[in-house]
């Protein structure tokens, strides 16, 4: 079967701070098993990493990049009354990473999601500069500064949309496949105030039945033993994110073949 005629493969990836980094071994097995994305979406960490793979980055580059990650490189206590941390740093770094891309220019098509502040409404970013939309999109409340775009006051949007399976089918996708990393609260309590605020983004109840409705399949690595925040379990979250996505292969095989077969009756009907 020739690329171009593989059912198109949609993969939704959900927030959930460091335990995002699952989503760079989701990659690499997908990759590695012939079935990349076609359509990717995600929110805060997904968008993060989903941006980064879109741009064109493979995930062993995305692996070394997380390799070199501490929170002193990327962020700096905040100045003002807005938020915890700058992320200016952060933005230089994605942006320097990325080589200034707008959506337009990356190589897969891509969504991040936000929450307008004043509003609670879901906002689905696909046009302008990519990195400030993965900013928006990643900015927890308190944490992180929120983002204006326009006249929007853009924040996390793990808040209203933590793992956006339906809209990668609304752009398209064949087969959603959604990544749950959010999992339940890490067995060490949070204890500071950042701590407290970041475990505190990925509440959102209702995920597990929404993507039940909107997924075709949902990988939920096994993340939940470590915390949000834990920069050095970075590999471990990579790596549970690839055996989730293992096992799931078989699965995922099915799926498009009910995709391709459903092709070849409505060529013929």
């Amino acid at each position: 079967m020739e690329a171009n005629d593989m059912p198109r493969i949609g993969l939704a990836l959900g927030g959930g701070a460091v335990r995002g980094a699952a989503h760079i071994g989701v990659l690499a097995a997908l990759e590695e098993a012939g079935l990349p994305p076609a359509v990717i979406t995600g929110t805060s960490a997904g968008a993060l990493v989903g941006a980064l793979y879109a741009g064109g980055l493979k995930p062993v580059e995305i692996t070394g990049l997380t390799r070199k990650l501490r929170w002193t490189r990327l962020v700096l206590p905040a100045m003002n009354r807005r938020a915890l941390l700058d992320t200016t740093r952060l933005g230089r770094f994605l942006d320097q990473t990325l080589g200034g891309r707008t959506f337009a220019d990356l190589d897969i098509p891509f969504a991040a999601v936000a929450t307008e502040l004043t509003t609670g409404a879901r906002v689905v970013m696909t046009e302008g500069p990519v990195v400030d939309a993965v900013l928006a999109s990643a900015a927890i409340p308190g944490v992180f500064p929120p983002v204006a775009r326009g006249d929007q006051v853009l924040v996390d949007g793990g808040l209203v949309d933590l793992v956006p399976a339906g809209l990668a089918r609304a752009m398209g996708a064949e087969v959603v496949v959604a990544v749950d990393v959010s999992g339940p609260l890490p067995r060490r309590a949070p204890t500071s105030m950042l701590q407290i605020l970041v475990a505190a983004t990925h509440l959102q109840t209702g995920v597990a039945e929404q993507l039940a409705v909107d997924a075709d399949l949902v990988l939920a690595p096994e993340v939940d033993e470590f915390a949000f925040w834990e920069l050095s379990r970075i590999p471990e979250f990579e790596l549970a994110g690839r055996e989730a996505t293992e096992r799931a292969l078989p699965v995922l095989r099915a799926l498009c073949s009910v995709v391709e077969a459903r092709r070849e009756w409505q060529e013929n009907s």
